[in-house]
């Protein structure tokens, strides 16, 4: 049987009707992104931003063109007649179902990868002929046999080199400033204490508390809004459950522990967007839908357009 090419499959699609119905460009980045799997995927897929693959935004600049958004859209609009298959969650870019590699072809590269069945006459040390007709080894010894060299061999232990991970974190450690730290604290004290619910009238404007947080984000090579999205996550938090349960926090250092915790895990919270900033991000999805279903006619819109509308 002979082997199913790819590559023929891919050409082969440009005339499939659900491409066609797109317009001329989407054929040419299906096929753009088909190369890429071929190129640099493994078994059928690839996840951006993973090992030897670049992230999402930066194809999307290279080979595209556009941008990370305007990519995302071709990409969910494909997936819908199942051209390609993609999930967002993981940045996982596959083939088609119809161009999937079968069973047997996945239980075949198993199978190699492990090896691969021996050969039948293969000489092992029962089948070697140069081994049939010597005699056994007698072997003098045993548990009696005492060790009669004075300096016992010692071997020097194998260096070993430490995993990358390892190396970029420790380059990310480093000793803050104290004038790092009190730009830091100055920035996160107000925050926390307007995330807690303190009232500035009533409760005494202390965020003494804050200073150690900023030290050990920036001994932990955090940026100053990654430890204030740190500290605002969790003080916000433990303060909605405090006041849930009527037992209001009494002052900042109450939240230390957790906040603590999480500088130490690397427990980051993403960057909110505001309804806005959303609302311009959906628009702008629905507006380049819209126009790959016209036949792609007419100036294609543009995301910074609709975000420009949003600061101005």
């Amino acid at each position: 049987m002979a082997r199913k090419s790819i590559e023929k499959e891919i050409l082969a699609m440009a005339g499939d009707i659900r491409l066609q119905a797109l317009g001329m460009a989407a054929i040419g980045i299906w096929i753009t992104l088909m190369n890429l799997i071929r190129e640099l995927g493994m078994d059928g897929s690839v996840t951006f931003g993973c090992g030897r693959m670049p992230s999402l935004a930066d194809i999307a600049r290279i080979r595209f063109d556009m941008t990370e958004t305007e990519l995302k859209t071709h990409l969910e609009t494909q997936c819908k007649t199942q051209l390609l298959a993609w999930d967002a969650a993981t940045q996982t870019l596959s083939y088609g179902p119809e161009h999937q590699p079968d069973r047997r072809t996945m239980a075949n590269r198993a199978n190699g990868a492990k090896g691969g069945r021996p050969p039948k006459k293969r000489l092992t040390e029962r089948t070697d002929p140069a081994q049939r007709h010597l005699p056994p080894m007698a072997i003098k010894g045993g548990q009696n046999v005492t060790q009669t060299k004075t300096q016992p061999e010692t071997h020097a232990p194998i260096a070993k080199l430490a995993s990358t991970d390892t190396n970029q974190v420790k380059a990310k450690l480093r000793d803050p400033s104290k004038e790092e730290i009190d730009a830091v604290y100055q920035r996160i004290g107000p925050v926390a204490f307007d995330a807690a619910g303190f009232d500035p009238a009533r409760d005494t404007l202390n965020w003494l508390a804050a200073r150690q947080w900023a030290a050990d984000g920036l001994a932990k090579g955090m940026t100053a809004d990654e430890i204030e999205r740190v500290v605002v996550a969790e003080v916000s938090r433990i303060a909605e459950r405090q006041r849930s349960k009527g037992k209001p926090a009494p002052h900042l250092g109450y939240f230390g522990k957790a906040v603590l915790l999480a500088i130490a895990t690397g427990t980051i919270p993403p960057v909110q967007q505001t309804p806005a900033q959303r609302e311009a991000d959906q628009a702008f999805v629905e507006a380049m839908q819209a126009w790959q279903r016209g036949g792609m006619k007419g100036p294609r819109p543009e995301l910074a357009d609709y975000r420009a509308k949003v600061a101005a």
